[in-house]
Formats: structure tokens, C-alpha cells, sequence
């Protein structure tokens, strides 16, 4: 396991705490003030919470008469006086350690990825691509285009750190297209805070944006509701029925005029 600085998270009781290194936690667990079943550990080349205990590693430099200092053969201390002694784990700092770093992108970059940056990337590339066509000549110009397929793939990508920065297997957008399924991964990614797969901790603008994202389904359900009823209102009514019948003549008759275009 990496023993890189500042690079582990320890999770007790909803709460989270670091960050701290790999020595930090191998020494709580020595001095059996790391629970293996209840504390997670976040960290290294781990890809989820897990639970101390399943972490390679971490109890195996334990000596026995040590790690269960808290049995029989000795007093153990509480978890909170514990954790409190090694690297960062300061249960007195909960308003300090109650947000996640982790890694993958968070709300605002994932905002930004999926909205704003595809649009530059779209116009961008629409303002320089006669440009690149003619650099490439007439034999790869006509590849050029297709670089504008790389700009969903850049949105997958974001969109799987977003995933990841959720404490969530980056799997989880294939969920995108399952109906139902995807308001409730749409919501994740909207509006909850890094780690809130395994903390269902929400901070002050994770309930700001969840209010919105919340409210802005409803909302669109409702005008989709009325638009659907006043279409249907519409549909029985006989002016709206010339009005559907004079379409279908315009459209009749431009496709008359184009097959007689084509036949001349």
C-alpha cells in the first residue's frame, strides 16, 4: 500500500477524518484504536470506502498483544480519545473535517465540463476546422470532422470522475440511460458533496442545488403536463384542425415541387 502523505481518510460514525498516511493508520490500528469492521478507510489505490479490517496491510503489522491492547490484557481506549492521538484524527474538528477531498471532479467542475466547455469546444472548433482541412489536405481533410466526437468523449470522462468524487463506481453512467434510474444519478451529480455515497451527508450548497434541481423536475413535469392538455384541448378544436390541414397541404405541395425538380 502507498505511503503517501496526506493521502488516507478514516470514516466513524458518518464522520470523516484527515487526511493522514498510511503510517498514521497502521499505527492506530497497532495501538487498537481502529475498529476493522465499523471505521472505513478511503486512500492509496483504493477505488471505494472500505472497511479498515479488508484493507491490505493495515492490521498485519499488528502484533497481537498490541492490536488487542483493548481485550482482556488491557484498557483500550475510546475511539474518539484514540483516533484523537495519531496524525489528524481530531474528532474535536468535525467542522474542519466533515468535507471530502476526493479526487475526481466536483460539482463545479463537473458543471462546468458537461455545459459550458463542450459549447467552447463546439464553437472553437467550428471557427478553425476549414483551417484544419486545409492544412490536412485533400486526402485527410475529410477526417477532420470527426474530431468533434471527441467532445461526448471528454463529457464521458467527466462524468465518471464526477462518479468517483461520489464515493461511486465510475459504472454508473451506463445508469444515465435507464429511465427513473437517471433522475436519481442526475441528482448525485447535480447537487451532492464529494463522498456522499458513503457519507448521505449533505453540506448548505448540496441542499441549495438539490432544492433547485428537485424543484426544476417538478416544474418541468408540471408545464410538460399542461402542454400535453392544452394540445390535446387544442386538437378538438376546429380551428386548430384547418390549421393542421393547411400544414399538410404546404408540406404536400413542397414535396410535389421537388420530386418535379428532380424528375426535370
Amino acid at each position: 500500500m502507498s505511503d503517501g502523505k496526506d493521502g488516507w481518510y478514516v470514516s466513524r460514525g458518518g464522520q470523516t477524518f484527515g487526511p493522514v498516511t498510511f503510517s498514521d493508520v497502521t499505527d492506530a490500528a497497532k495501538a487498537g484504536r481502529l475498529e476493522p469492521r465499523t471505521d472505513m478507510l478511503f486512500g492509496g489505490d483504493l477505488a471505494d470506502w472500505t472497511p479498515a479490517g479488508e484493507v491490505e496491510g493495515v492490521f498485519e503489522k499488528a502484533a497481537p498483544s498490541e492490536a488487542g491492547a483493548g481485550g482482556e490484557g488491557g484498557e483500550k481506549k475510546s475511539g474518539d480519545d484514540g483516533l484523537a492521538d495519531v496524525g489528524d484524527f481530531n474528532f474535536d474538528e468535525e467542522k474542519e473535517n466533515t468535507k471530502l477531498d476526493l479526487p475526481g471532479a466536483h460539482r463545479l467542475g463537473y458543471f462546468f465540463g458537461v455545459t459550458i466547455l463542450p459549447l467552447i469546444l463546439v464553437i472553437g472548433l467550428s471557427q478553425v476546422m476549414p483551417m484544419m482541412i486545409s492544412a490536412a489536405g485533400p486526402e485527410f481533410g475529410g477526417y477532420v470532422p470527426y474530431v468533434f466526437f471527441l467532445i461526448p468523449l471528454l463529457v464521458l470522462i467527466i462524468t465518471v470522475k464526477r462518479f468517483q468524487n461520489l464515493s461511486m463506481s465510475g459504472w454508473w453512467w451506463l445508469g444515465l440511460g435507464v429511465p427513473i434510474l437517471q433522475i436519481w444519478l442526475y441528482y448525485r451529480l447535480f447537487a451532492c458533496p464529494p463522498g456522499y455515497a458513503f457519507t448521505k451527508k449533505l453540506d448548505l450548497a448540496g441542499k441549495i442545488l438539490a432544492t433547485i434541481y428537485w424543484l426544476s423536475l417538478v416544474g418541468s413535469v408540471v408545464l410538460g403536463v399542461l402542454f400535453g392538455a392544452l394540445v390535446a384541448q387544442r386538437a378538438q378544436d376546429e380551428e386548430f384542425q384547418e390549421l393542421l390541414q393547411e400544414w399538410r397541404n404546404k408540406i404536400e405541395a413542397w414535396d410535389f415541387q421537388a420530386k418535379e425538380q428532380k424528375s426535370q
